[in-house]
């Protein structure tokens, strides 16, 4: 299958190399300079997102939020120019409900199909291919999206119609923002009190509050290795956008909003690259997270 890939951050370069393994792979970024690799390994390079999707079956997208989207998929040089009628365009991005129905309505204007497909995974599940993709879109959209999902990741779920799946990828990570909080919070007191994290973890590990993620995330807090998995910005702007659908839909998230101003302030304090873990300095500002 010829597939072409907008979008080589954290995720999208991973995820590109693990398509170039089983599909012929073209790519595109703003910064050039982050397709040497996928070239150097065989990958064909695009000049425009345009001519990248004029060249491909099917065109994926992972960029940061939903203005980089439109900005890649609009006017003369945007890969919406150059579908084909039955190209497929499945974008990976977190970027909410409303950015993935304006791509929709922009790609079934070209006859073309679109499937959102937000991840969770981190970079290790990208580099694994063991993310596990939420899908929104046709039931169409979805089966032929499987030879592309299946290399990018261990499990795809259909939840619903385009925007449903925008919307549950925000709702997850919320939650996750609402453990690390916890985490933190938790972390901060126990150590007032003269416990280690490894304390702390050895208990909470073994109760029935037990979680994967914050064995993840709290041997990254024991070891103060905040290299970035998942940086502040980037949480900081799912935040924003889950703040926005509870404004539209209606929905109190309280405590979602103070924890988006710990975010921010780490944000204001030169840590927005970081990841998600070096927040525990917030609340404990004895920890070292190193320069912004």
């Amino acid at each position: 299958m010829r597939v072409g890939f907008i979008g080589l951050g954290i995720m999208g370069s991973r995820m590109a190399g693990n398509l170039a393994k089983g599909h012929t792979l073209t790519v595109w970024n703003r910064t050039a300079a982050r397709t040497d690799d996928l070239r150097a390994a065989g990958a064909r390079g695009a000049d425009t997102p345009r001519t990248l999707a004029s060249d491909v079956d099917v065109v994926c997208t992972c960029v940061a939020d939903p203005a980089a989207l439109l900005a890649v998929a609009e006017g003369a040089d945007g890969f919406v120019a150059g579908l084909a009628r039955g190209a497929l365009v499945i974008d990976f991005s977190t970027v909410g409900p409303e950015a993935s129905r304006r791509l929709n309505e922009l790609c079934e204007a070209r006859g073309a199909r679109f499937l959102e497909a937000p991840v969770t995974g981190s970079k290790n599940g990208a580099a694994a291919a063991t993310l596990l993709i939420m899908c929104g879109g046709t039931a169409e959209a979805f089966a032929a999206a499987q030879p592309v999902l299946a290399a990018v990741g261990a499990k795809a779920i259909h939840v619903g119609g385009v925007g449903q799946a925008a919307l549950i990828k925000l709702v997850g990570n919320l939650m996750i923002a609402h453990m690390l909080q916890a985490l933190s919070e938790g972390a901060a007191l126990a150590g007032a009190a003269g416990m280690s994290v490894e304390t702390l973890l050895g208990v909470v590990q073994s109760s029935g509050y037990a979680s994967p993620f914050w064995d993840f995330k709290g041997k990254a807090l024991a070891a103060r290795d905040f290299s970035t998995h998942f940086s502040i910005d980037l949480m900081h702007k799912d935040l924003t956008l889950a703040l926005a659908q509870g404004d539209a839909l209606g929905v109190p998230l309280p405590g979602t909003a103070a924890i988006r101003e710990v975010y921010q302030m780490a944000r204001a304090r030169g840590q927005g690259e970081r990841d998600i873990v070096a927040t525990a300095a917030i609340v404990n500002p004895a920890l070292d997270v190193g320069d912004g």
